[in-house]
């Protein structure tokens, strides 16, 4: 992510990407729920960093 976030922007955009891995669901697009869990697991280390 690369930038600075306090908790509730953080809570914000892994709502957003929760809500785009249901809408990938929804299209039945594996590939892309994949990709999204990836940026998430990927991310998460990173937030998780930044408030400890």
């Amino acid at each position: 992510m690369g930038i600075i976030m306090d908790h509730n922007e953080v809570k914000m955009w892994i709502n957003d990407y929760l809500d785009l891995y249901l809408y990938a669901k929804s299209m039945n697009d594996y590939l892309w729920q994949q990709e999204i869990i990836e940026k998430l697991q990927n991310s998460l280390n990173e937030i998780r960093g930044y408030f400890h």
